[in-house]
């Protein structure tokens, strides 16, 4: 399932480049992210929670860090998480693209490529694309209230 969602954030491009970047802190602004560590060079381990329809899940898993280009403002990273209770998993592909808005905004558009394996993907895709859309569009508000806050 592919997604792409755009938002303004309230903050230069530098400054929402660092936000970002810090991969443990960002991931926080994701709702349901209960823990984010360092686990290796560019690696990250994490445990969300959620409900999607009827299911509850616990996705535990890592966060690559594939790539990252400050001069192109683009960033690409690959999820993998599964529920062993639940006998499902999510890999996605996701990338982030950082343009100037002007100095105080930065227009950042988050793109995602998502498989879901096992109970999850037998949910429907309609139940997981608004589960999906709704999950961007809160990170995209949580990061915007975080960047602001830092002035």
């Amino acid at each position: 399932m592919r997604l792409e969602n755009t938002c303004v954030v309230p903050a230069s491009p530098e400054d929402t480049w660092n936000y970002l970047t810090d991969v443990a802190t960002a991931a926080l602004c994701v709702p349901g992210v209960v823990d984010v560590a360092a686990d290796g060079e560019d690696c990250y381990r994490g445990t969300l929670k959620a409900r999607v329809g009827p299911m509850g899940i616990t996705l535990s898993g890592t966060v690559r860090v594939e790539e990252q280009d400050r001069e192109e403002g683009r960033a690409r990273y690959l999820v993998e998480a599964s529920d062993r209770r639940l006998g499902g998993g999510v890999k996605t592909e996701m990338t982030v693209h950082l343009k100037s808005s002007s100095s105080a905004e930065t227009e950042l558009v988050i793109e995602t490529d998502t498989t879901f394996m096992g109970r999850l993907g037998e949910l429907g895709q309609p139940v997981i694309r608004r589960k999906a859309q709704s999950t961007i569009e809160e990170f995209a508000r949580n990061l915007a209230r975080q960047l602001s806050a830092k002035d």
